[in-house]
């Protein structure tokens, strides 16, 4: 399988990426969520839930950057022509999703290291280059901000998420077409392929939903109690 792609298969760097990625966003979910529900009411248990925020914040860090390499890599590449099955306003909200996705890969862990850099103390990121960010002062009002974007930023990614499987596993056992198994490593033979369809609206589109995105953040930060107060 060649490293790259081509204009029928992906690459095993891009499958690489894809996967690993996915794995990391379970598992950086995982960790939020678990961290969240633990309790803190005695010095073991509070130990435990920074604990699982520090693995949270640094799996975040590092996705960050590898997420920055996936989408470099993305950039440089090909992207294979879509399955005659893939209808046009299917092939639309595929790339429409493909767009929300890239940008949540960035907004969300980066609004995440953003919060914690604007923050005074709480839990660490376990690596050797310190805590704070150039030109993000220790706020409350930011860290604030930045929290509730990277909350907010993550349910869109979820929705994501949700929708990009439901689609792979529409096409694989109802169109019965090879979408989900030219992602999968080897060649899938795929016999002739539909036209390429590329546009500007899905990029649009995803544009608009971030937008809105960090709209509703910022309200809903600007409507929150004083730290100060």
């Amino acid at each position: 399988m060649p490293l790259s792609n081509t204009k029928r298969h992906y690459g095993a760097v891009t499958k690489t990426f894809h996967w690993t990625m996915a794995l990391m966003i379970l598992t950086l979910i995982g960790l939020g969520l678990y961290a969240t529900s633990l309790p803190q009411s005695n010095d073991a248990e509070l130990a435990t839930r920074v604990r699982m925020y520090s693995m949270h914040k640094t799996l975040g860090v590092t996705t960050f950057l590898v997420a920055l390499a996936r989408i470099g890599w993305a950039i440089s590449q090909p992207r294979p022509a879509p399955l005659p099955s893939q209808r046009r306003p299917e092939g639309f909200l595929a790339d429409l999703g493909d767009w929300v996705l890239y940008a949540a890969l960035v907004i969300v862990p980066l609004a995440g290291w953003l919060a914690h850099a604007a923050a005074t103390g709480g839990a660490p990121i376990w690596w050797p280059f310190g805590e704070n960010l150039p030109f993000v002062p220790q706020n409350a009002h930011l860290q604030i901000l930045f929290d509730i974007l990277h909350v907010t930023a993550g349910k869109v990614l979820i929705g994501a998420l949700i929708l990009h499987l439901a689609a792979a596993l529409k096409h694989h056992v109802i169109d019965r077409d090879a979408t989900l198994r030219r992602m999968l490593p080897g060649q899938t033979p795929l016999g002739p392929l539909g036209p390429t369809r590329r546009g500007r609206a899905p990029l649009g589109g995803a544009v608009a939903v971030w937008g809105a995105t960090i709209a509703i953040a910022i309200s809903i930060a600007g409507d929150a109690p004083d730290p100060n107060q």
